[in-house]
């Protein structure tokens, strides 16, 4: 039998993904639970405007696109996972990858999980409260989010391959019922059902802070896009299919939420659609007949596809900060048969399943969307820093310095206006992320590193996920 070298045995993420791959991650962990909750939150925040919405939508794909296209050059120049972590640790240090890291562990990631997890659930129980939506269980609700949340994971855990196969699977199904509704609507626009969009840009009650909120919604729902560079060691030939990646994936989610929101307007009266959060459920009653069914499964399977990819997304971003020595390092351990980030995986099912006892986490939409795109103009501000310790290596892709402008410009006035006016939905996320500040000072004192907890986190804790799942610290040579 012929010896495996120590080079064999190293254990380090493999790339398995391709442009496609890449694309249907972005494309299913855009198209989820936001374009079947966010219609309502934007046409209530522009003043049940039908023009106004539709501008928020094409401008939020806008700006998105601006981000991405920034996030395209670091992927070609920097062939490190981690994503925007990386990006701002690279930028601004240890301190500020903490902050992100604390952030994305206490605030976004567990919050856009159960959300997903939430809501596909909401779309499995619903079709047997169709009458009554409202009369659905609750806690029924939340106890369908545990198991779907538990079965990704497991199967995340289990294989690569088995995640990514499941998000094709998901995206294949989200994208063919939003297919059905954009198609069905057309049909009703073509048969001269136009009087739902007489005077387009007449409102009511607009404010600003409900129009800041609005943004947040559209936002929401282009969330994910940077899913390929959270991935980057594990995608082939990255400094080529992560820009193509990013642009395709972000076109689909672009025209479709734009039309699907047409549609939803030619079928629905702002009434209908302002009267919560499911309007899939309103539609497929008004006009798609026994199709309401299949519609309402993919719907659900669209959400799970959310969860799928923030269970993926969220286990590399704490892997590499565990690697980093910023989170404890037994995170940074991955299976050594099935090369899965198996600990910071369970850690993320952990925390998700704290916060599933909120059940409901519309009100939080806002200071979810604010966070996450708050870290996302922090690393896109750092670009010219990165610029300078990584230079072009004749393969990088390279984009004009007043797109990163315009989206940091953006997002300031943005957040401005929403403390400004609604400082009770904002302000408390300022809180959660200075908690980090102490928390990265204890971590770096010699008491973490050399006292009990070094030993617990060092010792204890990676001999329990040696033993019990064979996993080992991943090596800190990127392939």
């Amino acid at each position: 039998m012929t010896d495996v070298s120590p080079v064999d045995r190293t254990a380090t993420l493999k790339r398995r993904f391709g442009l496609v791959s890449a694309t249907s991650y972005i494309v299913g962990n855009i198209i989820g639970t936001g374009i079947f909750i966010s219609p309502s939150i934007i046409l209530e925040g522009v003043g049940s405007s039908f023009g106004l919405s539709i501008l928020v939508w094409g401008l939020c794909g806008a700006f998105t696109y601006c981000a991405a296209m920034c996030y395209a050059e670091y992927g070609s120049r920097l062939k490190k996972s981690g994503g925007t972590y990386t990006y701002i640790r690279e930028a601004f240090g240890d301190l500020g990858g903490f902050l992100f890291l604390w952030t994305d562990f206490a605030i976004c990631r567990p919050l856009s999980m159960i959300l997903s997890c939430l809501g596909s659930a909401e779309y499995l129980i619903g079709p047997f409260f169709l009458s009554c939506p409202q009369m659905a269980p609750t806690l029924s609700k939340s106890m369908l989010g545990f198991v779907i949340c538990g079965v990704l994971v497991a199967a995340n855990m289990y294989s690569v391959n088995l995640g990514a196969h499941l998000q094709n699977v998901m995206t294949v199904c989200k994208v063919t019922a939003l297919f059905i509704i954009i198609f069905a609507g057309i049909v009703h626009i073509g048969k001269g059902h136009t009087e739902n969009f007489s005077d387009p840009f007449q409102t009511t009650n607009l404010t600003p802070g409900g129009v800041a909120l609005a943004f947040y919604a559209g936002l929401f729902a282009f969330t994910g896009w940077s899913i390929a560079n959270t991935a980057v060691e594990e995608v082939h030939n990255p400094h080529r299919n992560i820009p193509l990646a990013l642009f395709g994936g972000l076109a689909v989610p672009t025209v479709t939420y734009v039309l699907a929101n047409v549609a939803y307007h030619a079928v629905l009266t702002n009434d209908e659609i302002l009267s919560g959060i499911a309007v899939a459920y309103v539609f497929g009653e008004r006009i798609l007949g026994v199709l309401k069914w299949a519609v309402l499964a993919c719907v659900a399977l669209s959400a799970a596809g959310i969860a799928n990819a923030n269970v993926f997304l969220s286990s590399r971003t704490y892997f590499v900060g565990g690697r980093d020595g910023l989170f404890p390092r037994f995170l940074s351990m991955i299976n050594i048969q099935r090369r899965t980030p198996q600990p910071s995986i369970i850690v993320l099912f952990v925390v998700s399943t704290i916060y599933m006892c909120l059940g409901d986490i519309k009100t939080v939409l806002g200071a979810y969307a604010f966070c996450k795109a708050g870290g996302e103009c922090a690393a896109i501000a750092g670009m010219f820093v990165i610029r300078r310790k990584h230079p072009d290596n004749g393969n990088t892709y390279k984009v004009y310095w007043w797109i990163p402008f315009i989206y940091i410009v953006f997002f300031l006035l943005l957040s401005a206006t929403a403390i400004a006016f609604e400082p009770w939905k904002y302000i408390p996320s300022f809180f959660v992320i200075l908690t980090g500040v102490p928390l990265y000072c204890m971590s770096r004192s010699r008491r973490w590193q050399q006292g009990h907890l070094a030993t617990i986190n060092s010792k204890w804790i990676t001999h329990l996920f040696h033993r019990l799942l064979l996993c080992q610290h991943a090596s800190e040579n990127i392939e």
